[in-house]
């Protein structure tokens, strides 16, 4: 026998369409066209397929209706079994802050290593930051500065040197400016060797971008290697 013709306190309307009692119409609406298209007889070839579809057709035609719903939820709410309170749950207890874990000999040696390299990094870009700013102030000191003419279109540069000699050779590239804007540029060239030319511009950015990263390794190496040591030594003591 179908449901739609069932006692209303012997049947869960809201199990047949697959929802919560608190869903809203939309939520009902919604899980009836599901079951309804999944329950259709021209739909599945299950013999049983006429009867759920049927059922699910009585529970829509009572939870669509709101005046309805409200007289079946008040049905079932008089047949369900009243459940005795027990007593309440022990609270538990707030969480604690979690415990960090213990230092061991392993990791303190890796943060005391780590530290060691960081401060040789740290020295060996002091010494290259300090090395590239001597060797460009001793060539700039020691090329001619002069202003060449862009020959268009032909990625080259002519000047006259001091002597008087004119000279064409490749544009030297400064970054910033990769496609050689204007007439003129600024560049060096070497007396001994007019065609070895260079941009006559400063490599103070560059310098200071070298010289703050190694200042950060050389003084974030030394601080991990100590803390490094620290934590070693207090594990060693507590074996």
């Amino acid at each position: 026998m179908a449901t739609r013709v069932r006692d209303w306190a012997t049947v869960d309307y809201y199990a047949l369409l697959g929802i919560d009692p608190g869903a809203d119409a939309e939520t009902v609406t919604r899980a009836y066209r599901e079951r309804a298209k999944q329950w259709h007889p021209d739909a599945t070839a299950d013999a049983a397929a006429a009867e759920r579809f049927h059922d699910v057709a009585a529970a829509y035609a009572v939870l669509g209706d709101r005046g309805m719903r409200r007289e079946y939820d008040r049905v079932r709410a008089g047949v369900r079994p009243v459940v005795p309170a027990g007593p309440a749950p022990a609270a538990r207890p707030p969480a604690g802050p979690r415990r960090a874990k213990p230092w061991t000999r392993r990791k303190a040696l890796a943060v005391m290593i780590s530290g060691v390299l960081l401060t040789v990094l740290g020295i060996g870009a002091a010494a290259l930051t300090w090395s590239m700013h001597e060797h460009d102030a001793h060539q700039r000191a020691r090329f001619v500065p002069v202003v060449a003419a862009r020959l268009p279109a032909s990625g080259y540069v002519s000047f006259v040197t001091k002597s008087g000699e004119r000279v064409r050779v490749p544009e030297p590239r400064r970054h910033g400016d990769p496609s050689g804007l204007g007439p003129t540029t600024k560049i060096r060239y070497d007396p001994a060797n007019p065609e070895h030319v260079i941009v006559d511009d400063t490599s103070t950015a560059r310098d200071i971008t070298f010289a703050i990263v190694a200042l950060k390794l050389l003084v974030g190496g030394p601080v991990f290697t100590a803390y490094g040591a620290r934590r070693l030594r207090a594990v060693t003591a507590a074996r």
